[in-house]
């Protein structure tokens, strides 16, 4: 596992990057964990609230696929007040067949005397490019993030330049605006918005391998 500073190394060199955000967009939703394509990519309106770009449509919305008409929403949006792009999933109730897992990652950095752990939970990890599974003491404190909830990047175009921040987005259904978290080194890493969460560590890393950047 990568380090802390490590995890805000990456996160502070995301900031900047020069991204392809249709491809990133594309390679996103080959994951599959949202159903429909169009939900990879909301639209951030009165920060910290977004909406999937088929709710911008108040009535008689379009079947969305990632066609020009698509692209040229987000663009605009870019241009706005950014987007969020979904990249990764994290589910402690999800189970997977050990054949699709890519990696089984095992806590080993308890503060707790070994005596003091009993309970072990393990969080599947999703992202386009693989499956991990990532197994740690409850007792520990550490949280992951719930099934309505999934991980990626608020982007934002201004002035030739894009800028780009790791965030948790809430997708429960319930909502008609979704809300963004950004990761934040200034909490703890018992904290669920952490950069240095040792569960959002494993998943920046996957995170990254997801963004496509242009040539």
């Amino acid at each position: 596992m990568i380090s802390d500073k490590e995890a805000i190394e990456i996160a502070r060199n995301i900031e900047k990057i020069d991204i392809d955000v249709k491809k990133t967009i594309e390679k996103a939703a080959t994951a599959g964990y949202l159903g429909e394509e169009h939900f990879y990519c909301s639209v951030i309106q009165n920060i910290p609230y977004t909406l999937p770009i088929d709710r911008l449509f108040e009535e008689n919305p379009p079947k969305l696929k990632f066609d020009n008409f698509y692209f040229d929403i987000v663009s605009k949006a870019l241009d706005d007040e950014g987007i969020y792009i979904s990249l990764a999933y994290c589910n402690s109730e999800m189970r997977v067949s050990p054949d699709s897992v890519d990696e089984v990652i095992e806590y080993d950095d308890y503060e707790l005397p070994e005596d003091d752990l009993f309970y072990e939970e393990q969080h599947v990890l999703v992202t386009a490019d693989s499956i991990k599974v990532f197994k740690i003491y409850m007792e520990e404190g550490i949280p992951g993030h719930k099934p309505t909830d999934d991980l990626g990047l608020i982007v934002k175009y201004d002035k030739g330049q894009y800028y780009s921040y790791f965030a948790v987005r809430s997708t429960d259904l319930c909502m008609s605006s979704l809300k963004v978290f950004p990761l934040s080194a200034d909490y703890p890493k018992e904290h669920e918005f952490s950069l240095i969460n040792p569960i959002n560590k494993v998943l920046i890393e996957m995170m990254r391998d997801v963004i496509v950047l242009k040539d």
